[in-house]
């Protein structure tokens, strides 16, 4: 699997989400759902999934929380520092989310389309104490289930069947389908595959990555 940036930076990606969710949550008094929404919105989200080091490690999360806020129009008061409080449900769940970002290389948009806030709380008593990869492998379940691959979601938007994508690039339609029902890992694929199925489909290779 690809992750989303070098892992020498996940700990303070980590950190500094899970301190931005516990600010904006437990000390502006946010709704957590509206708070991740805001951090996709302001452009943020795709600067720090990529890794990039003047946010997930050149910031506190309170100046990463208050950055957002900022730029979306919003205000919060005058606090500028968390008070110590030992690793609350808020804190989990941006570390956990950031933890996931990176471990599965998908955009923060994806993942919080799919998985809510409320979602990542339900499963806090259970996942909390747990390896942050046990975790991943029940987000990769949610990210699943119900959900086709994006490489169906992009096919059938070009109004192709599996054997027309297959022929235009020159790939086998068994590859196709496995792909589609997740029995394959399009992650693993070779990229002239990848880079041959995005050109027939006019979309990126992100666009049909799980």
């Amino acid at each position: 699997m690809i992750h989303a940036y070098d892992e020498m930076y996940l700990d303070d990606a980590m950190e500094t989400l899970g301190n931005a969710v516990e600010y904006a949550v437990l000390f502006c008094g946010m709704d957590g759902q509206e708070f991740l929404n805001l951090f996709i919105i302001s452009g943020l989200a795709g600067e720090f999934g990529k890794g990039n080091v003047k946010y997930v490690s050149g910031m506190s999360g309170v100046e990463f929380a208050r950055l957002v806020l900022e730029i979306c129009g919003k205000q919060c008061g005058d606090i500028h520092e968390l008070p110590y409080v030992d690793y609350p449900p808020e804190y989990w769940i941006g570390w956990i989310l950031a933890y996931y970002q990176w471990h599965s290389g998908k955009s923060f948009e994806t993942i919080c389309r799919r998985i809510s806030y409320n979602d990542l709380r339900n499963v806090y008593g259970v996942l909390h104490e747990a390896d942050p990869s046990k975790a991943a492998d029940v987000f990769d379940r949610m990210m699943n289930s119900g959900h086709e691959t994006n490489l169906a979601v992009q096919r059938k938007k070009c109004g192709l069947s599996q054997s027309q994508l297959a022929k235009a690039a020159d790939i086998s339609i068994r590859s196709i389908q496995l792909y589609e029902q997740r029995k394959a890992d399009i992650g693993k694929a070779q990229y002239n595959h990848l880079a041959a199925i995005a050109k027939v489909l006019g979309c990126t290779i992100n666009d049909i990555m799980e």
